[in-house]
């Protein structure tokens, strides 16, 4: 599960994108007025001086009304500081009777980055907020802009929350940097997307292409909803940090849920680039909704990136609350009735892209030779025989599949997890139509996975006490010692990572500089401040494999002045 510990994404109160503020629109031209010139009297009289042409005065710059409304709510919040203090404003800034239409105020304490104050979501008061520095580069005594995609709320209305995106004005004062925001035209958004992309083109430019991807194939790469796609001149992805099993795929081969052959659009881009509209899941919420890429071509590879529409709050997904085997069945039920209904051509185009994927559950399919003919997750399976799938067990668990009738059949097997890539206990369900094998599955949950992964810690300290802490290091940085989708993260007494069997490139460095991939959670602070009881914390990762939101429990226990911990996850 440590592998969720990689850095970078947002989804708290302001997630950020990139970019600054666009230019003001310059002033219209001044045009010159002619000056009068007075009717001739019958006395004759020598010609007039001629008269000089005042200068007309610059119209002024066109003020925008939204702008002007949010500078003016932050600046009666700074306003209420200076005339009451501080206590007396926080104690406003968290009633959501200070929000004002649209606009509510939060206040982040400069030097450390937490939450001193906002209406809503009072889980994060106190925590750090992951984009403080950022914050920290634009705000300013005079105030600065920062536009970026974010939580807004409809109607002032705390429980309709969209994500849209945003203008916010950010003042520093005394220390504190006072933000309130504004909804704004998705062209703004639109335009930190190609910067977002043209620093990838000027990174390959720098750097090279092995630079390049795998900066992109990292999730420190993320900026907010941003992340790039990376297509060879092949056509071939050659990075994606979200999905990454499609790395080595034919984008052309990429089909939306609606039927749109997305990949194939996006594959006719230019130098000059172009802009697709799609249907794609949302790296943060999983929910599938509307997108728009700009790809560009360069040197014959197509750089993209994409934002996604604003939209109501989305429902909580189906499979959030199901039985994992009601839903498997359900599942494959309706992929047996898209084949009735529109054929094997609408089954392969769909099921083979990664729209399908409902949290953990995706089809895996075979034609009546019992030949692979859908498989998102591992497309390398495409064309052989199921019946060959044998599992590190010895278990001949394609065989099983197999046998799978028109009343269908369960099996139960070893399945590589997809976080820790360690085989755990999958549960399959297949059944036969027209002679072909229909099938998903689900990963059982642990019965009770806080004391599981508690005891797990355990285990560990009592191991660290019976051989010693070189010993703990080398078993618990081991494949053995990864259990599932359990795996242990330790720190030593200077603060510094020395167990992490899953993402080993972690060890060595600065615990400290650890944080959530979603929303920025200072993970590493959390586990400099462990404690001798344990504390358990919660951060949010998205799926690299799934269209999902992952909500991690971390336990985090402080033993012999070396810090242990453990954790587990929660498809959302």
């Amino acid at each position: 599960m440590l592998v969720l510990l990689l850095a970078l994404a947002s989804m708290t109160v302001l997630s950020m994108a990139c970019g600054q503020g666009e230019d003001p629109e310059p002033s219209p031209e001044p045009t010159a007025m002619p000056t009068a010139v007075p009717e001739p009297t019958a006395a004759p009289a020598p010609s007039p001086e001629p008269t000089a042409t005042p200068e007309p005065s610059p119209e002024p710059e066109p003020v925008d009304q939204d702008d002007e409304l949010t500078r003016a709510y932050v600046m009666d919040g700074i306003g209420r500081y200076e005339r009451d203090g501080l206590e007396a404003t926080v104690e406003h800034y968290v009633n959501r009777d200070s929000i004002e239409g649209e606009r509510f105020l939060i206040i982040i304490d400069a030097d450390d980055g937490t939450f001193v104050a906002m209406p809503f979501y009072q889980q994060f008061l106190g925590r750090a907020h992951g984009y403080a520095d950022r914050f920290l580069e634009v705000a300013t005594a005079e105030g600065g802009w920062l536009e970026h995609r974010g939580f807004h709320l409809a109607g002032g209305d705390t429980d309709n929350v969209r994500e849209e995106p945003l203008r916010s004005y950010l003042v520093l004062r005394d220390g504190l940097i006072f933000i309130s925001s504004h909804s704004i035209l998705l062209e703004n958004v639109a335009e930190a997307t190609k910067d977002y992309v043209a620093r990838a083109i000027a990174l390959y430019q720098t750097e090279g292409l092995d630079a390049t991807v795998d900066f992109y194939n990292s999730q420190d790469s993320l900026e907010g909803h941003l992340y790039l796609f990376l297509i060879g001149a092949d056509d071939n992805y050659l990075a994606h940090p979200i999905f990454p099993h499609l790395i080595g795929t034919d984008i052309k081969d990429v089909v939306g849920s609606d039927g749109q052959e997305l990949g194939k659009e996006i594959a006719q881009t230019t130098e000059e680039g172009i802009w697709v509209e799609y249907l794609w899941p949302n790296p943060v919420t999983g929910i599938e909704g509307p997108k728009t890429t700009w790809a560009i071509r360069h040197d014959g590879m197509i750089f993209a990136s994409g934002y996604y529409a604003a939209g109501e709050t989305a429902e909580a997904p189906a499979w959030r609350d199901a039985d994992p085997r009601e839903y498997t069945v359900e599942y494959v039920n309706r992929a047996v009735e898209r084949y009735r209904q529109g054929g094997l051509d609408s089954v392969l185009n769909y099921y083979n892209s990664v729209a399908s994927f409902e949290g953990q559950w995706y089809l895996f399919a075979t034609d009546a030779n019992d030949i692979y003919i859908v498989h998102p997750l591992i497309p390398r399976l495409i064309g052989t025989d199921i019946k060959d799938v044998v599992g590190s067990d010895g278990f001949e668990l394609g065989r099983e599949l197999a046998k799978a009738t028109e009343e269908g059949v369960w099996v139960e097997y070893l399945w590589p997890h997809p976080v820790t890539l360690k085989d755990v206990p999958k549960v399959g369900y297949a059944v036969r139509h027209d002679g072909m094998i229909f099938a998903s599955g689900y990963y059982p949950d642990v019965a009770d996975p806080e004391t599981y992964t508690k005891q797990y810690v355990q285990d560990a300290i009592d191991y660290y006490d019976s051989e010693g802490v070189q010993a703990t290091i080398d078993y618990y940085n081991s494949a053995e010692s990864v259990d599932g989708s359990y795996s242990l993260l330790m720190v030593d007494d200077a603060g510094v990572l020395v167990v992490s069997p899953v993402v080993p490139t972690l060890i060595g460095m600065d615990a400290g500089m650890l944080r959530g991939v979603v929303a920025r959670e200072p993970i590493g602070e959390w586990l400099l401040a462990a404690t001798e009881q344990g504390d358990w914390h919660t951060y949010l990762y998205p799926s690299s494999t799934t269209a999902g939101l992952l909500t991690v429990h971390i336990w985090i226990i402080r033993h012999d002045g070396h810090v242990f911990a453990g954790a587990y996850f929660v498809e959302q």
